[in-house]
């Protein structure tokens, strides 16, 4: 019968902890818990953990008339600056308890060491490797919503990382969208309207389930949407219900505007819990033009992420020769027997289209 301390070396030694640290699909979640920011700042291995990233794109310029054989009058086609990019680190160590220990050791006396081996890496994966996973995803949505990532730890350490932050693209909703004498159009047009001016396309809108019923029981909206009506004085009359979000889905649609998608995915600390997108934001994204191909060593059909606002760093971790996370698994004999996992990742949003996102906070 095979022992627990043999099966987490096989697993180290075969390479089926590494591939599960450098799977890419990771940083997409599973079913029940998707992690859109990914899709807008997927993770690109980078070669150095401090460089400074020269392709911010602001804008682009037109092309200037001349003569056949004259010379080109501009050297750019576009407005670009740069951000300096200095990785961050992040960890975590789990144990795998007496308990679950015991549990294992009789799928292992069953004769069952495949199953055995699956229990192990699933608990791997779900325990430290997706928590990396969700440390770069609330990371991405700080970087969009706020301009800025707040790195903190042990011992009161805290750091603000500061990301470019145009005039007008964050902002706080003009007024109360839960009351009925103001209409939250207002604020989602005029941004799009921002996006529009600087070329760009809205291409998606994010936000939460809170701000969607706040849009389903204004009376304005209603209107909008037809559940409420305006009678002869220009008052709106016939209110009783919500606005459906399908309905609320055909007035943007009117506007030029694509539908709502909310994400309401929390994450767990030690002590308590939070969202990834704020409650109380609503975020336009433009379309860019901008496609990321994921790295997988495993296959030579790389999967595509269109229109990204950027790429989420992965540097070389702390005493490692290449990118990417880092997992560990050890097993103890002594009392209490235990598996101890570690996983570590360097690691930061970068956003190279920072006027591609357009963002109304503090709805109420």
């Amino acid at each position: 019968m095979a022992d627990i301390a043999s099966l987490v070396r096989t697993l180290m030694d075969d390479g089926s902890v590494a591939a599960l640290a450098l799977n890419p699909q990771a940083q997409f979640g599973i079913a029940p818990r998707r992690y859109v920011g990914a899709e807008l700042l997927p993770e690109r291995t980078v070669p150095e953990n401090a460089y400074r990233e020269d392709a911010i794109r602001y804008r682009t310029v037109i092309a200037n008339d001349g003569t056949r054989y004259s010379p080109s009058q501009k050297k750019s086609g576009e407005i670009v600056g740069s951000f300096l990019v200095e990785l961050g680190n992040s960890d975590i160590a789990r144990e795998f308890t007496a308990r679950d220990y015991d549990a294992l050791l009789r799928l292992l006396g069953s004769n069952l060491s495949m199953d055995a081996a699956v229990t192990l890496i699933n608990w791997l994966d779900r325990t430290v490797n997706l928590a990396l996973a969700e440390k770069n995803e609330l990371q991405r949505w700080q970087a969009i919503v706020d301009a800025s990532v707040v790195r903190s730890g042990d011992n009161g350490y805290t750091e603000t990382v500061t990301y470019s932050n145009p005039a007008n693209h964050r902002a706080a909703a003009g007024g109360t969208w839960s009351s009925d004498a103001y209409d939250p159009f207002t604020d989602i047009l005029a941004m799009a309207d921002l996006l529009e001016g600087k070329g760009y396309t809205v291409g998606r809108i994010l936000t939460s389930r809170t701000v969607l019923s706040i849009l389903a029981g204004n009376d304005k909206v209603k209107a909008r949407t037809g559940v409420a009506t305006i009678n002869a004085s220009g008052q709106i009359s016939a209110t009783a219900g919500r606005a459906t979000r399908d309905a609320i889905n055909m007035a943007l649609e009117r506007d030029g505007l694509p539908p709502l998608e909310t994400y309401d995915l929390q994450y767990r600390t030690q002590t308590g819990s939070g969202y990834f997108l704020s409650r109380a934001a609503f975020v336009l994204v433009a379309t860019t033009g901008r496609d990321e191909t994921i790295d997988r060593a495993d296959s030579e059909d790389l999967p595509t992420i269109n229109d990204t606002l950027g790429y989420l760093a992965m540097g070389r971790a702390a005493g490692q020769a290449t990118p990417g996370r880092v997992l560990r698994m050890q097993a103890y004999e002594d009392k209490p027997p235990r598996i101890e996992a570690e996983g570590w990742q360097t690691s930061l949003p970068v956003i190279t289209e920072p006027e591609a996102i357009a963002v109304i906070n503090s709805i109420s």
